[in-house]
């Protein structure tokens, strides 16, 4: 019976594999009349509304990618998509093209090693998508139908916006198709649904009667040179982006996991294409922000690595490599970029520079450096700071593009981003060309020679362990910088919107609440470092910082308009940022520091009871009962007390933290019931009172 399966099976099998071959058309019978040719690298036939992509034999085999970007439509401009990535041209039957999209998380670099064929036997890659053949050629090149992939469907490119609706089919149309040196592209004119309400003041918008608006969308098919594999290794000590795989040929008994970097083919230059409706006046600051990184190249032994040129009218975005657009809709500025699976190469990258680009960084700037820099303070908005700040933010985002992981935002207060040695070391070690036929194993170990030469001793000797950074800020960095904040909160009403005063309340209400929370955040860095790896005496100062900006502020982060005319007070827009703040200082992992610290140390450190003990002499004054208790104080006793509660419910485990935070908890209950008789306010009283109650409920809860 079994047999008889089989054989029926075998059967089926070849009766459509028979079929299949006789689907395909001759060149004569598929290019009929009306059908127009497109010539190029993948010619292109077009008949009605059916687009057909020929793949010239020599191309099975080889790699394309396919990539979408929106072009325009719903505030959208020269947006990069989801597309179908890298994908390898098989062709498993005369029927069929497949894109194959194999899996590289597992891999042999050694093409020597003698596990080579194993590897490949057992590592068996998926088909990938596969699409019927049409036709051939009388060059005898692969014809398919690739329409509905282009106008309807979401296989070869696809995007979500949740202001976008659903595609309107019988209104989309292809409307260009352009071959180019390196493939061809296509672009698309897709009708969505839109949101009724979002246009409906919008007197700019054109709504269609079918309910919706058009979006042009280009579709770009490029076929990946033949080359050999330009892998380089990673080394834990140089910040790149990088692939991870497990690696089979560099132990003979186990597999090892090890990763490449992301980075350029820098056998060309890398031009950057900048949009021409990005406003002129700005063009340099984004040109010099690109440029600085040559500084590295060169140093690297590549000259002219990046170039920069306005994309005039004979450039299509979507086929650059590397493109600076101007985006309307999404504010500030952002960049991603597509890389090779296998290789780590960058293959694309975009940068969307949005329309008010600064707003935010000009305010951020404002409050952090308006008390050294009086360009600021007389011109709200600068346009000499305006492009300082667009240039180091165009250098940060390059140094990301060409592969380099982000480095922490950092203020330059009047300056602008110089790529410094550490920069140019790492794109040293990235993008450093080798003289002969080296493979990757030899690369990385003439790097991590060059290494053990080059970089700082404390690089040098680095091993990644999860700890705390020992270099990071002491607390009397913060200490000058909620100085500065207070300075420039305090001149608030006569620095923004000079000579505007009709939106000067709007302006400086949200500017207030930015400073108070870049102050939330200066006293958060504070209490972080209680319980690090800091000394003893740092992290007592951190407390007694805490005491003098936040318990006992002698000087308030306010000014004279803000004071008068909004309602919310410093301590309702702290909330959040002083919840996070005591959670950090009671959190288990904290108190756990504490109490292990004087016993790692060779003199005494800073443990739970000098933290107790200076926490409860500055947020409770000591428990004075002749003190004063100022009503934001209170606040905070209460804040306080609900994180503390907070962690209590929420430490499951390490028994022996919790019993000691219980006590405690316990210990200030004590004290507190004693100032609730005897505190010589009566408002502290009566919120002792209130605190009372809520340590009693939770006893009770817990009992």
């Amino acid at each position: 019976m079994n047999k008889r399966k089989y054989v029926i099976f075998i059967l089926l099998c070849m009766t459509t594999w028979l079929q299949a071959q006789d689907s395909v058309k001759t060149f004569d019978e598929f290019f009929v009349t009306g059908m127009k040719k497109i010539e190029g690298v993948f010619p292109v036939y077009v008949a009605e509304k059916e687009v057909y992509l020929e793949i010239p034999g020599e191309y099975i085999g080889r790699e394309i990618e396919v990539r979408g970007q929106i072009d325009r439509g719903f505030d959208l401009l020269n947006r990069p998509v989801t597309g179908l990535g890298v994908v390898r041209i098989m062709s498993p039957d005369k029927a069929t093209i497949c894109f194959q999209k194999p899996f590289y998380t597992e891999r042999i670099l050694d093409e020597k090693s003698v596990y080579q064929q194993s590897f490949s036997l057992s590592n068996i890659q998926p088909a990938g998508d596969s699409y019927p053949v049409v036709a051939y050629s009388k060059e005898q090149g692969a014809i398919i139908r690739i329409t509905e992939y282009l106008v309807n469907g979401n296989d070869w490119f696809s995007y979500n916006h949740t202001f976008i609706r659903s595609l309107v089919p019988e209104l989309s149309e292809l409307t260009k198709i352009h071959p180019f040196e390196e493939g061809v592209s296509f672009t698309v004119r897709r009708y969505h649904g839109v949101e009724a309400e979002r246009y409906m003041f919008s007197s700019s918008a054109i709504i269609l009667p079918e309910g919706s608006i058009p979006l042009e969308v280009t579709c770009v098919v490029r076929l990946l040179p033949q080359k050999k594999d330009q892998i380089r290794l990673a080394d834990h000590r140089i910040p790149y982006q990088t692939l991870t795989f497990k690696d089979y040929s560099q132990d003979p008994y186990c597999m090892v996991e090890d990763s490449l970097i992301l980075r350029w083919d820098m056998s060309k230059p890398l031009i950057f294409y900048i949009d021409t409706l990005f406003p002129k006046e700005y063009f340099q600051a984004v040109k010099e922000g690109i440029l600085v990184w040559n500084t590295a190249f060169r140093k690297a032994g590549i000259r002219d690595a990046l170039q920069v040129k306005y994309a005039d009218s004979k450039i299509i975005p979507a086929e650059q490599r590397a493109f600076v657009s101007y985006d309307l809709m999404m504010p500030g500025i952002k960049s991603d970029f597509t890389c090779h699976p296998r290789t780590g190469e960058i293959l694309s990258c975009r940068v969307n520079i949005g329309h008010g680009f600064l707003k935010g960084k000009l305010d951020d700037y404002l409050l952090s450096c308006g008390a050294s820099d009086s360009r600021i303070l007389a011109d709200r908005y600068s346009k000499e700071v305006e492009k300082e700040l667009l240039q180091n933010e165009i250098t940060e985002e390059i140094g990301y593009l060409l592969g380099l992981r982000r480095s922490l935002s950092k203020s330059s207060c009047g300056k602008t981003l110089k790529v410094g040695d550490d920069d140019c070391r790492t794109i040293y070690f990235g993008y450093h060309p080798f003289k002969g036929d080296q493979n990757c194993y030899d690369e990385r170990e003439k790097l991590r020679q060059w290494i053990e030469h080059n970089l700082p001793d404390h690089i040098r000797l680095f091993q990644p362990s999860g700890k705390e950074n020992s270099n990071s800020s002491f607390p009397e960095d913060y200490t000058v910088k909620i100085s500065d904040l207070q300075t420039v909160v305090s001149r608030l009403d006569k620095i923004v919107y000079k000579g505007k005063k009709y939106d000067k309340g709007s302006s400086l209400t949200d500017i207030y609440r930015k400073a108070i929370r870049l102050y939330g955040s200066y006293l958060m860095e504070m209490a972080k470092v209680v319980g690090s790896s800091q000394p003893a005496d740092a992290q007592r100062q951190a407390m007694l910082d805490l005491d003098n900006y936040l318990f006992h502020s002698v000087k308030k982060i306010e000014c004279t308009y803000v004071k008068e005319n909004l309602l919310e007070t410093r301590n309702n827009l702290l909330y959040p940022e002083l919840t996070r703040l005591f959670k950090q200082l009671l959190s288990v992992k904290t108190i756990s520091a504490l109490r292990l610290q004087a016993l790692q140390s060779d003199r005494k450190g800073y443990d739970d009871i000098d933290f107790f003990r200076d926490l409860y002499k500055g947020l409770f004054n000591g428990f004075d009962p002749q003190s004063a208790v100022s009503y934001e104080q209170m606040d905070i006793q209460l804040i306080c007390l609900e994180a503390w509660l907070d962690i209590m419910q929420e430490a499951t485990e390490h028994n022996s933290i919790k019993k000691r935070l219980t006590n405690e908890l316990h210990s200030l209950h004590d004290r507190l019931e004693e100032l609730s008789t005897t505190h010589s306010q009566r408002e502290v009283r009566d919120m002792y009172i209130l605190l009372l109650r809520r340590m009693e409920q939770y006893f009770r809860v817990v009992s």
